[in-house]
């Protein structure tokens, strides 16, 4: 079983109670501690409400300064100016290392000299005329901030070279096919490494999808601009098959910070599995994705083939995973292929039947993994599914006020029944603390 950081920490802070009180030894404290990746001596904790008041008191103090600064802008000569804004960033930034080399504090210095650096360069900018191309800004802001959150190892500072890396993301890639971004996913990469860090690894493997799915736009419309189509449907589809099937391939890591990432992506992935499901139990949809498919000759095709085939044969040799999801996997391959070449509006109604059954079929099998092995997530995932799947059945069939009024009610009825059921098998002493298997 896997815990959030949050919950790890109550654990750790619990554990050391029991050895004050005398009730565990802490060999055996650390043995507890040991299977959720942490132990009595983890300094990760900190005092968040301090960490978060501090970083706070640091914002109001640059924003304090901006204002006073913004008051008399016009006022400063041109080079007083551009001077004043690269001194604070290099003070900020000088506090943070300095702090950090001596007593390996000083990230929330960083942090704000990371700040005030991506100011610097769209004020300085702005006093020279400088720059017509904007998201150029935004790219040296990142591109500022990655050796910093390399050399300390910081979680908060690679986060927030990924938020201005995505904001430069979104904005480049209307302009031109933003291939730098692999830069940003490397050294994000990185910084989890060194800080083990899942949810870093989590978030980048997000950024990442969301870069190939702009790659694939400029691939479609190059060389003109990006152009969003059906088949990056069919490259989600494969993507998705892949990161699942990495999740269950890391589970066994003897890391800790890999089994949690493995645990996330298995849940992330499935999640993003159930919603690629939900608008292909309509035919209308199902007819237009086989319509504007460009064939097999369609780039997202066989970029969805590149992630399709290596996670069927991961597939092939992962006995743990559901049988269902391993026959899901390794057929995607072909059936990614049947979509693109069959006779298309013929398919559609077949199709529209297949996944409604699929998608009912999938939300069986996650309640009764979730009964069966007493993991909350899978359980209200397939409740939340059967909802979603009648409502919009209804709405798409019947629908009126009335109606749909009844309709909330029974759901509200099937969630509390739910919500008791669970309860009561949490007062029979089954294992429901949210715990994430690997099915």
């Amino acid at each position: 079983m896997q815990l959030l950081g949050l919950l790890r920490r109550e654990l750790r802070s619990e554990c050391r109670q029991w050895v004050d009180d005398g009730d565990i030894s802490a060999e055996q404290g650390d043995r507890i501690l040991g299977r959720y990746g942490t132990s009595l001596d983890d300094g990760s904790d900190g005092s968040l409400a301090y960490k978060v008041l501090v970083g706070i008191a640091l914002l109001f103090v640059g924003m304090a300064l901006l204002l006073l600064v913004s008051a008399n802008w016009e006022d400063i000569p041109r080079a007083v100016r551009m001077l004043g804004l690269i001194g604070t960033t290099l003070a900020l930034n000088g506090v943070g290392i300095h702090q950090y080399l001596k007593r390996g504090a000083g990230l929330g210095w960083l942090f704000v000299g990371s700040i005030s650096y991506g100011a610097s360069i769209m004020l300085i900018a702005q006093i020279y005329h400088l720059g017509e191309h904007y998201p150029d800004g935004l790219f040296y802001w990142a591109l500022g901030i990655a050796p910093m959150a390399l050399l300390v190892r910081s979680r908060v500072l690679a986060l927030l070279m990924l938020a201005v890396a995505v904001l430069w993301l979104f904005n480049e890639g209307k302009f031109s096919p933003p291939w730098e971004m692999l830069l940003f996913i490397g050294a994000a990469l990185g910084v989890a490494r060194q800080a083990r860090s899942a949810g870093l690894n989590v978030v980048t493997v997000a950024v990442t999808v969301s870069w190939l799915n702009i790659l694939l736009a400029w691939i479609y419309g190059y060389p003109w601009r990006p152009e969003f189509e059906t088949g990056h449907f069919t490259m989600n589809m494969g993507l998705l098959a892949l990161l699942f099937m990495i999740g269950h391939r890391l589970a066994p890591s003897a890391q800790a910070h890999m089994r949690r990432t493995a645990t996330l992506l298995s849940l992330w992935s499935l999640r993003g599995y159930l919603l690629l499901l939900i608008p292909f139990t309509f035919s209308d949809a199902c007819s237009a994705y086989l319509r504007d498919l460009q064939g097999i000759g369609d780039p997202g095709l066989w970029i969805g083939l590149l992630a399709a085939v290596p996670a069927a044969l991961l597939a092939l040799r992962e006995g743990a995973a559901h049988p269902l999801a391993r026959g899901l996997v390794m057929g995607l391959p072909l059936l990614l292929v049947l979509f693109h070449g069959m006779e298309r509006e013929a398919a559609a109604a077949p199709l529209a039947v297949m996944v409604n059954l699929l998608a009912l079929v999938s939300a069986i099998v996650l309640i009764q993994q979730g009964l069966e092995k007493g993991f909350s997530q899978y359980f209200y995932s397939g409740v939340g599914l059967l909802l979603i799947l009648a409502m919009i059945r209804y709405v798409d069939l019947v629908g009126d006020y009335v109606g749909g009024a009844v309709m909330f009610l029974i759901a509200a009825a099937i969630l509390y029944g739910a919500a008791r059921y669970w309860r009561d098998r949490q007062l029979d002493g089954k294992d429901i603390t949210g715990g994430q298997s690997h099915e």
